[in-house]
């Protein structure tokens, strides 16, 4: 009798390993979240320039409106380069955002789950600097000398 228990707690030991085994499987090979093309965004939405002890900051948020309660950023990584002799600065980013469930609650209508890059761009020289974004002029951004530098934003106008 002892021994017909033994087995059986074998059985279902090994049972319960081969299905988390199979689980593992299934999840990480088969099941693969895989954003949406239009959860792909190389585009910029808001660019943003302030200064904070010495340094310049940028932050760069994607195109298009994503809700944080039904969406998440899954990568945000990007490129900030400097080119202190031209006065130029050139930022590249890249958001892969999906969407994540929230039935039966409806999502949050603004438009700040798609995630933010953020670049320390270092102590910038006083002056005048052009902004790009993938070798498109977007603006110009000031840095002024004696007095407090101001947060500075451009908008993308095809939002």
């Amino acid at each position: 009798m002892k021994s017909k228990g033994w087995k059986s707690i074998l059985v279902f030991f090994l049972g319960m390993l081969t299905f988390a085994v199979g689980w593992f499987i299934v999840s990480t090979f088969i099941i693969v979240e895989r954003p949406s093309p239009e959860g792909i965004v190389e585009d910029w939405g808001q660019i943003c320039f302030w200064p904070h002890e010495g340094d310049v900051y940028a932050a760069v948020s994607p195109k298009g409106c994503f809700s944080p309660t039904c969406t998440r950023p899954t990568l945000e990584t990007g490129t900030a380069v400097v080119h202190r002799q031209d006065y130029r600065i050139e930022l590249e980013t890249r958001f892969v955002v999906v969407e994540t469930s929230r039935f039966p609650l409806p999502c949050v209508e603004d438009c700040a789950g798609g995630g933010q890059v953020n670049f320390n761009l270092g102590g910038l020289i006083p002056n005048e600097y052009e902004v790009h974004f993938r070798n498109e002029k977007i603006g110009e951004m000031q840095v002024y000398s004696g007095r407090p530098t101001p947060r500075q934003c451009f908008e993308n106008p095809t939002q």
